[in-house]
């Protein structure tokens, strides 16, 4: 079956064909949708996305991820309070991942807050990008920002917002 892709509703192309960040495919939760999931998978496939990560605290997907042919890595975050070493553990997995052919998409559950801090963390270690300034891309892609993500990357809220209103 021929399937139409669909580009997700909340994505960041962290850095433009190696790595993306974005909602759980199909959407999180009890929005979640299988033809959408379906759909947006198809968009990471024709922009060459090789491995999903999932920080997902379930298993969702995981097997529509095999099933399409993508390779996956699981690290499950139940909260993003409690994401410290998962944040070590991915900056090192996307850090040697990255430098293989193809992207990485990287998603959570619904909410984005802890995908934006690995994504900007990422940024951080491989380009220097200071870490505020990465938040405040992921919020402007869509991604959601909370204190607590930005605390694991050293950041305060107030200083990526201060960022957003003095770029707009």
């Amino acid at each position: 079956m021929d399937v139409r892709e669909q580009e997700p509703k909340r994505i960041w192309w962290t850095r433009p064909r190696k790595l993306c960040g974005l909602e759980r495919p199909g959407g999180g939760g009890r929005s979640h949708r299988a033809e959408r999931r379906d759909a947006e998978i198809a968009y990471l496939q024709a922009r060459r996305v090789r491995l999903v990560v999932s920080t997902s605290p379930t298993r969702h997907n995981l097997g529509a991820y095999e099933q399409a042919g993508l390779a996956w890595h699981h690290v499950p975050v139940a909260a993003t309070e409690d994401g410290a070493a998962a944040l070590d553990e991915l900056v090192a997995l996307l850090r040697t991942e990255t430098k293989r052919p193809g992207a990485v998409a990287l998603h959570g559950n619904r909410w984005t807050d802890f995908v934006a801090c690995v994504c900007a963390a990422h940024l951080n270690d491989v380009r220097g990008v200071p870490a505020a300034e990465g938040l405040a891309q992921a919020s402007r892609a869509g991604l959601t920002l909370t204190p607590e993500a930005c605390a694991l990357v050293g950041v305060e809220l107030g200083e990526v917002e201060a960022m957003l209103r003095a770029a707009a």
